[in-house]
């Protein structure tokens, strides 16, 4: 047990000195430097990997203290789904190409481009809602920390929906379903084990803070599928 809180503690000390060296990529962290805009695609793949091997060292190196959203938007929520959006393309490209189903690369590319802006639009409305029960026990949760928390739990989900059609294509539709399931599950385990690490959620009141805010977020996901259902699925004649 003294092995990760060793670690966490000489991860802050790092970060005080404004570097860190780990395989888990470069620690976020809000930079003065406007010039440095050029994307660590390192250090992306680095939290990439942290948060499917190892996840709790990893949101104990990046997200404690929390930095701002802005900065978790770009060089880390935005990156990973565009990356695996293109990542997504050429197994959906390929999946297609030995199938019978003919769809337009055109349209192709407005799905995914569609996914990933619904997707970045999700973790804010996650973020908000984790924050908003944050604060009833008795955590003193920000909204970066509550976006950080989500956007870095979310990344399993996200590297399965890029792998779902090459699963599909090599074993089936049923595996990258399963796929999909065992990496929304992983990621709900992240959050929960996060929520006292990152939203500093008291013990005991951990497990009321995840099963309110899951209900919550299913209960608005109910709701937006209703609004929009009848402008997405075609309606019969």
């Amino acid at each position: 047990m003294r092995g990760p809180a060793l670690q966490g503690a000489g991860l802050h000390a790092l970060r005080g000195q404004g570097h860190i060296p780990s395989h888990r990529g470069t620690v976020l962290r809000d930079r003065d430097d406007a010039q440095e805009t050029v994307l660590d695609l390192a250090a992306v793949v680095g939290r990439v990997r942290g948060m499917l091997f190892e996840p709790d060292a990893t949101l104990a190196a990046h997200g404690v203290p929390a930095p701002g959203w802005r900065m978790v938007v770009r060089e880390h929520a935005l990156p990973v789904l565009v990356l695996t959006s293109i990542g997504a393309f050429l197994l959906l490209a390929l999946l297609l190409s030995v199938s019978d189903v003919e769809t337009p690369i055109g349209l192709l590319v407005l799905i995914l481009a569609g996914r990933v802006v619904a997707n970045l639009a999700s973790l804010f409305v996650m973020a908000a809602v984790v924050r908003f029960y944050a604060g009833m026990f008795g955590a003193a949760a920000s909204f970066d920390a509550a976006f950080v928390l989500v956007a870095l739990a979310m990344t399993p989900v996200y590297v399965a929906e890029m792998l779902g059609p090459g699963v599909q294509l090599l074993l089936s539709g049923a595996a990258a379903m399963l796929l999909a399931l065992l990496a929304f599950g992983y990621a709900l385990t992240i959050f929960y084990r996060g929520s006292g690490l990152v939203l500093r959620v008291p013990q005991e009141q951990r497990g009321a803070h995840f099963g309110l805010t899951l209900v919550t977020l299913v209960v608005l996901m109910l709701l937006l599928g209703l609004l929009l259902g009848p402008f997405i699925l075609p309606m019969p004649a």
